[in-house]
């Protein structure tokens, strides 16, 4: 068993997620969440970023162990293979718009009196959207998309992530498959999948129906659905279908294998992954439908095995 260590973020707009791992299984005394304080200037934000690294690791008691690679879920727009950001107007690290922070924060972590000198010599630093760090967890670790020849992954919460896996390894510039694995542009009427396939999807599809919300969210609304509520059952119901309708012709191009589903409202897949199924089949995508079992520890798995696999590409 390998003692290195290799450092997960999961960078949001507020908060970040963070963890050190240990051959592709997070260590549960590191797994914290940090504010992430993305309206402070770009080197305050490197500089509290690496502050967290020391964080995590003095919390797992981790103080000599070697650390062999940092990688980070990190919202885009996002040069991910250059580690540049891209984010302008969305009110969340404005400051880092244009820079290089791959090289930024590789220039404080190896400068740092704590950090640097425990740096393994193949030590490097990846980025990654969180859809696709997802869907390459599923796909290692008897995750629901292991050992599967062609895989969806779909984040369902906020918005909608995706990404598509041919073998375990991401498929984002290929006939059949839409630019960088995303759906969340796919069309439907005169709005695209991410409006209605999430979470203001689902409560802008209740309004529709004529239920009255009442300040209820969907986490009360499949409380209902759960106990016998018709009109949430209903709700939940053409959800799923109407799920399905947006995203058959882009599993038509791909015809995957095994959809798996994640994110904070795939918790409620029960009430809505029978019907989403039923439309699917009888497009005739005749694909298995999965629920992932944690899409968090899918996600910082993915992080662990894309720096693994960081390592391979550049021998």
């Amino acid at each position: 068993m390998s003692r290195d260590i290799i450092l997960a973020f999961d960078v949001g707009g507020t908060q970040i997620k963070a963890a050190a791992m240990r051959d592709g299984e997070i260590i549960a005394s590191t797994a914290l969440h940090y504010d992430s304080r993305s309206e402070l200037e770009a080197d305050a934000i490197i500089a509290h970023f690496v502050d967290i690294a020391v964080d995590v690791l003095g919390r797992g008691g981790l103080t000599e162990e070697s650390i062999s690679g940092f990688g980070l879920a990190f919202p885009g727009p996002f040069d991910y293979e250059r580690g540049i950001c891209l984010i302008q107007g969305l009110g969340k690290f404005e400051s880092l718009y244009g820079l290089n922070i791959g090289d930024m924060l590789s220039e404080a972590i190896r400068s740092h009196g704590q950090l640097g000198r425990r740096l393994s010599p193949e030590f490097r630093i990846v980025f990654e959207n969180d859809a696709a760090l997802f869907g390459l967890g599923e796909s290692n670790g008897g995750g629901e998309a292991f050992g599967v020849e062609r895989a969806v992954c779909l984040t369902i919460g906020t918005g909608l992530g995706s990404c598509y896996l041919e073998r375990g390894q991401l498929v984002k510039h290929r006939d059949g498959v839409p630019e960088n694995g995303w759906l969340y542009a796919e069309p439907y009427g005169n709005r695209m999948a991410d409006e209605c396939i999430s979470r203001r999807g689902l409560l802008h599809l209740a309004e529709e129906m004529g239920m009255e919300l009442a300040g209820r969210d969907v986490r009360e609304l499949a409380d209902a659905a759960a106990s016998g509520d018709a009109d949430a059952v209903q709700l939940f119901d053409h959800f799923g279908r109407r799920m399905a309708v947006i995203l058959v012709p882009a599993f038509e191009a791909y015809e995957p294998n095994r959809i798996v589903l994640g994110g904070q409202i795939s918790k409620s897949a029960g009430l809505f992954a029978p019907a989403f199924k039923e439309v699917l089949l009888a497009q005739g995508i005749i694909a298995q439908v999965r629920v992932s079992a944690g899409t968090f520890a899918s996600t910082f798995r993915g992080i662990y095995h894309l720096v693994i696999q960081s390592r391979t590409v550049d021998q």
